[in-house]
């Protein structure tokens, strides 16, 4: 049947007139030896049929399928459910527009079983979510990632390579050996991507020790290099000092617009370094789970990520605003649906894409506690939104109250 559609366009088309199919550009040529050779494929069904018939029962069997034998047409299924893939900045390292988050291997997120979590990142990878994300400080997270890898070695596995304590004291050889026990954790000859975070700007090493890892990475041990939570200043002090950075992670959500705010978003497009946004549904805050309903109770706020979240919603404004996102939200899902955009669109779609589509962010960043949202999370790719909705979620967002300050200034203790 596939030959039969390319003989049928064929007759249609001038010769070596391009067309597409599947989304493939093609060139057919329409000389009489290749029509002849072919011609008991198709005599029977169509030698009763003008050039123009033929031409528009072509057109109908390929826009509804018919055309297609089963096998191609679930291909083109599967296709249309998988997640985009993007270069990190101007290099060679492409990672999944929506990435696997495993911070609560650290715990604080409830007990979860090693089984279980390896089974979580193998079902996301299937579904499209290929890249993953975690930390030297998230518990072990690296070493089940690393079992992980072992089966799925075309995974992108990201870890971070955080500074908390000590950091005077921290020396070439101790960020030689920390990179070094994450590739053998991770069971990786080279580190796909490590985000560089620094707690303290009053020890003014930081920019060193992202030289040294800089020296890594010129070494083959770090294929690329990104940073987490840094504050501009800082970050275009890093960029000045030569560290190759391709990528910034940072909290950005419609609750959380500290990365807009500050001009580090505008200065990152600018500067090719691609942003890695985490918070983007706060843990569920921004899903159908509370519209209409109470603000988080202190039960409720029973994991790490909830009371982090929460925090970012009661520094945004009142309640009574949170449920006005939402309720924007949910009229603008509704009327994606609608449209035919995305049947089943959400409100946490729509937060994913009104992050998604701001300027010099590459990839979301979602928690995967478990596989209740993986469907979910793969349709947020299937549909964009239009000018007119993103600019009635800003007009709301615009009357917040904070967050106030750059990236992580709260968190690190500056404001």
């Amino acid at each position: 049947m596939a030959s039969l559609l390319l003989l049928v366009v064929a007759v249609c088309l001038q010769p070596s007139e391009s067309f597409v199919l599947h989304g493939q550009p093609s060139t057919v040529s329409t000389t009489t030896t290749r029509l002849a050779a072919h011609r008991h494929l198709f005599e029977d069904d169509f030698s009763q049929l003008s050039r123009r018939q033929a031409c528009q029962q072509a057109a109908m069997a390929t826009t509804t399928g018919l055309i297609l034998p089963r096998s191609a047409r679930a291909a083109t299924e599967d296709q249309t459910k998988t997640v985009p893939t993007v270069q990190l900045g101007d290099s060679s390292l492409e990672v999944s527009r929506t990435i696997q988050g495993h911070w609560q291997l650290a715990g604080g997120h409830g007990k979860i079983r090693e089984a279980d979590a390896l089974a979580n990142m193998e079902a996301h990878y299937k579904a499209g979510i290929t890249t993953l994300d975690t930390a030297d400080i998230y518990g072990p997270s690296e070493i089940i990632m690393g079992k992980f890898m072992a089966k799925q070695p075309n995974a992108i596995p990201c870890t971070k390579f955080c500074c908390f304590r000590f950091l005077d004291e921290i020396t070439r050889d101790e960020v030689r050996q920390r990179i070094t026990k994450a590739c053998e954790k991770l069971q990786v000859a080279k580190l796909p991507l490590v985000q560089y975070f620094w707690l303290r700007y009053d020890v003014k090493k930081y920019v060193d020790v992202a030289l040294w890892l800089t020296e890594l990475k010129e070494e083959g041990l770090i294929q690329e290099i990104g940073a987490t939570n840094f504050d501009l200043p800082k970050l275009k002090e890093l960029k000045k000092a030569g560290v190759p950075i391709v990528s910034h992670q940072v909290q950005l959500s419609a609750l959380d617009r500290r990365p807009i705010q500050s001009g580090m978003a505008d200065w990152c497009a600018a500067e090719k370094i691609s942003l890695i946004a985490f918070g983007t549904v706060g843990s569920g805050i921004l899903s159908q789970r509370y519209l209409g309903k109470p603000a988080p109770t202190q039960e409720q706020k029973n994991t790490a990520s909830m009371r982090m979240y929460s925090n970012t919603a009661a520094r945004f404004g009142s309640w009574s605003l949170v449920q006005e996102v939402l309720q924007t939200m949910d009229a603008i899902a509704n009327q994606v649906r609608r449209d035919g955009r995305c049947a089943e669109c959400t409100i946490a779609n729509v937060a994913q894409r009104y992050i998604l589509q701001t300027p010099a962010v590459a990839s979301v960043l979602i928690g995967v506690r478990n596989q209740d949202h993986i469907a979910e999370n793969v349709r947020t790719h299937s549909f964009e939104l239009r000018q007119d909705e993103t600019d009635a979620i800003d007009a709301v967002v615009a009357k917040r109250k904070g967050p106030e300050g750059d990236v992580w200034d709260i968190e690190r203790g500056s404001l």
